[in-house]
This record gives structure tokens, sequence and C-alpha cells, in this order.
């Protein structure tokens, strides 16, 4: 009985482009569902005998094994619309979001990873206090929109948001970046609308991702001219960056692999910080991208590819 790799993903997933071509040439069976085309299709589960149909659209399959599935894409719909959503679109998005989770009837499958572990996960205070549990350092931290605390921490402080912000002004697509402020610019009247991370700024810091596939490790220093970033790297030009392959110390890696044991997570993107010398976790993404970590000898996604084959 032929078994299939299932991907749940986005037209506009560019990492999981370079694993399908690890797939392909592997000679790896494989049915991709892109969530924007997901209604293309039509697409039935049996629960009781754990069989997927999918038909039209390019797909015409009826699958009784599914070996492995990735479920790229847990959150269907983060940003706001354009414009006022039909009924029918509400519907639909609602439903095909259960429908995903319904998935989880493949349970002897390999998943990357389990869908109930990706949603826990994503949580950022839930993350920060597992990462402390096991023995991580992480910056002193506030999740509020009152800021009761303010005195306690230092004068220059860094917020960010509880999730990821996509919104929409006009034709305008809005993101949000962590940010460097002044904790005297935080009032009730400046963040009272929403909640939000407030956490000390660490000086002298290098950031550093840690890509985890089940027990393979990359970690990589993200500098700009040989030193580390005052504030969110992502908002340099992609030729200002070097992206550097390091080693992390022993106590540090196994803590990173603690953590993901104690997620649940086969697959886990880390967001470290070094400053002089010591190790603060600052968050995981169970869905993380590392297409921009790739090089030459594309590790990363035959360790995947793998992993799904």
């Amino acid at each position: 009985m032929k078994k299939s790799c299932l991907i749940i993903s986005s037209i506009y997933d560019f990492s999981i482009d370079l694993v399908i071509q690890e797939l392909e040439k592997s000679k790896v069976d494989y049915i991709r569902l892109n969530k924007e085309n997901i209604h293309k299709h039509q697409i039935s589960i049996d629960p009781e005998k754990k069989t997927i149909s999918i038909t039209g659209n390019g797909i015409n399959r009826k699958i009784k094994k599914i070996k492995s599935i990735w479920f790229r894409q847990p959150i269907f719909l983060r940003n706001t619309p354009e414009k006022s959503l039909s009924l029918e679109d509400q519907l639909s998005k609602s439903q095909w979001t259960a429908f995903l989770r319904g998935l989880m009837i493949f349970d002897d499958a390999f998943w990357m990873n389990w869908p109930a572990n990706t949603y826990s996960s994503e949580s950022k205070p839930y993350q920060l206090m597992i990462a402390s549990k096991i023995g991580f350092k992480i910056p002193k931290t506030q999740i509020s929109n009152s800021f009761n605390e303010a005195k306690s921490f230092q004068e220059k402080i860094i917020v960010k948001s509880l999730d990821t912000v996509l919104l929409r002004d006009g034709d305008d697509c809005l993101f949000t970046y962590t940010s460097s402020v002044k904790k005297s610019d935080l009032t009730y009247e400046t963040i009272g609308s929403a909640p939000l991370i407030v956490q000390n700024y660490i000086t002298n810091k290098t950031d550093i991702r840690v890509t985890i596939i089940k027990k393979h490790i990359f970690s990589v220093k993200i500098t700009s001219n040989g030193y580390g970033i005052d504030d969110d790297w992502r908002l340099l030009k992609k030729d200002e960056l070097e992206y550097t392959n390091i080693e992390l110390p022993k106590k540090i890696k196994s803590k990173c692999y603690k953590l993901m044991v104690a997620l649940g997570l086969n697959f886990g993107a880390i967001d470290l910080i070094e400053s002089n010398g010591d190790y603060y976790f600052i968050e995981i993404n169970p869905t993380g991208e590392w297409g921009w970590l790739s090089n030459e000898d594309r590790k990363i996604e035959l360790c995947i590819a793998e992993a799904l084959s």
C-alpha cells in the first residue's frame, strides 16, 4: 500500500517549495493543499476508516494510509480582510478551519507538528513559562494593557505583540515589529486598547536562530557588519545581514531539546539572544520560517524531507 505525505500550506510558502524539491528527488508521494485554494477541491474524510478523498483542481486521490502530515498553516485567517466578509465567506473560512483540525483523525501518522501542540506552543506566555521552567534565562517580562509594574523595569524596554499582527489599512498591509522604547512612554492611554509584551532590553546582544527538526539542530547567529543588531534585525535590508553557522554550548543545546520535548514539537524555530556569555530565550515558533537560512548544502531541507518521508 502506497503511503503518502500530506502538506497543508500556502501558495506563498517558499520554504515548502524547497522541501518539495527534495521530496520529488526522493520520489516520495505527496499531496500539497494550499489554504487559499482548499475550497476548490472536493475533500472527504472518514473518521472511522481514517481515509481521505481529494478531487478537483488537478487532484484525484483516495488515500488509505497517510504516513506523515506537515501542518504548516494552522491559522487560517490572521489578518483583517480588506472588506467585510460575506456570510458565505465567514461560514466557509470557519468550517474549513475546523475541517483542517479534523485531520487529527490520522493519529498514527508522523506529524510536523501535532495541531494541538502547535496551538499551545504559539502562546507566548505559555512558551515563556515552559522555557523558564526548564532552566532558560528569560528577560524580565510583563504581559498587560496597563503596565502596572513599570517601576520595576529598567528605562529602556522592549515591546512586542502577543501574536503576529497583520492589519489592513485601505490598500496597505501593516506588520508590527519588536520595538525598543522608554518605559515612560507606556501609559494606559497609549496601550490600554490591547495587551502587549513588555520586556527589559538586553544590551550588547547577538540574535541567534535555532532550527530543530527532530534530533537535528541548526544554529545561526545574525549580525550586521560583524556586530550584533540593537533592535529588530528584520528591519534591516537583506544585504545588510550576515548569517553565520555556530555551535551552541552543550547546556543550551540540551535546553533547546528539552523545550521541544516539553512542548511536544518535532519542528521548531527558536529565537535566542546571547549577551556577555549569557543566553536568553526569546520565543519559539512551531511553524517558523527557515528558507532564508538555506544554503548550498541544503541540510535543513534534507532533514525535513527525510522526516516527512
